[in-house]
């Protein structure tokens, strides 16, 4: 009897030695963001969307660096809101500590983005702003600062009289409304500089396409074209070649897809503006982590953007833009 009592004393530090131990190696695991849990949520999963993937290759690599792991999700379409809305709630449903959002639509996410927090998960927004910005941390392209870019750059390109169109998405949306105001301020430091109007083509490659043909069917002085997204571009390009008025007609862009490039090299489209959806993503998971960790994230992060020309294309910072290889 006495022997048994021995025991069982001796097994009862031995319990407690082994109960603070699990305990020190789940402090050590958290700490180490092992066991953070992190659902990303793009406006498209598509892989032919190369922006899109970078960003999705970006929220990998923090991952990897921060030992989390992120589960990289999104709708087919970038147009597929009410998809992204069942995306965001299966999310809670699975209950992550953080969701990192790229939201489609800018009022139509808010109930559900709402959701997230009441959840007691913590929110990263990305690359487009939510109505009322619900989230811990917005990180986003600086769009007004992108537009000037781009007015500055085609208002060098169009010498004499600027006479310029903007292709946009859609009317209301933030990131387009940004780049429209930044490129209106930038054209209006050039008293001689004429905006014709802006068309929209609702993401649509075949109505920019038809919006460009009409455009400079109306207005034959148009010199100049901006268009605030990739499809506008390739839409805009295509009329533009098909016009034969490359040469007379100056089209700037948003976006460096291999399209978009090859129409750089060929002499169509004369810049685009670059911006930078690895960090997006990578600054988008690095957030949450923070969050995760209990540290204050920034409210707001924003990502510069790059003019590429023909001209400066092969630089080796731009050929970092252009082709964002990574190690996944």
């Amino acid at each position: 009897m006495q022997t048994h009592k021995k025991i069982v004393w001796m097994l009862v530090p031995l319990l407690a030695l082994g109960a603070y131990t699990a305990i020190l190696l789940q402090s050590v695991r958290t700490e180490s963001g092992k066991d953070k849990s992190i659902i990303v949520i793009m406006k498209s999963n598509d892989i032919r969307t190369e922006f899109w993937q970078t960003v999705r290759a970006g929220a990998k690599t923090a991952a990897k660096e921060f030992q989390a792991k992120a589960d990289v999700r999104g709708p087919l379409q970038e147009t597929d809101v009410h998809e992204q809305i069942g995306l965001v709630e299966q999310a809670i449903a699975e209950k992550p500590q953080a969701i990192v959002l790229a939201p489609a639509d800018d009022d139509l996410l808010v109930p559900v983005a709402e959701k997230v927090r009441k959840a007691g998960i913590k929110l990263v927004v990305i690359d487009s702003p939510l109505g009322g910005n619900p989230a811990d941390s917005f990180i986003a392209s600086n769009n007004l600062d992108a537009g000037k870019k781009a007015g500055r750059a085609l208002a060098s390109m169009t010498k004499g009289r600027p006479a310029v169109a903007i292709l946009s998405d859609k009317s209301g949306s933030p990131t387009a409304t940004d780049r429209e105001t930044g490129i209106r301020e930038a054209l209006a430091a050039d008293p001689s500089a004429v905006v014709v109007g802006t068309r929209y083509a609702a993401n649509q490659e075949e109505r920019a396409y038809r919006a460009t043909k009409q455009l400079l069917a109306d207005h034959p002085e148009i010199n100049g074209m901006i268009c605030l997204n990739e499809t506008a571009t390739l839409g805009a390009a295509k009329a533009i070649k098909e016009l034969n008025k490359s040469a007379s007609v100056k089209l700037v862009g948003f976006g460096a897809s291999i399209y978009e490039i090859k129409l750089l090299e060929e002499g169509t489209l004369h810049a685009t503006l670059v911006q930078k959806p690895f960090n997006l993503g990578y600054l988008g998971v690095k957030a949450a982590v923070e969050l995760i960790d209990g540290k204050k994230a920034n409210p707001r992060d924003n990502i510069d953007s790059t003019v590429v020309t023909k001209e400066n294309m092969y630089d080796p910072e731009n050929q970092k833009l252009l082709f964002p290889f990574v190690e996944r």
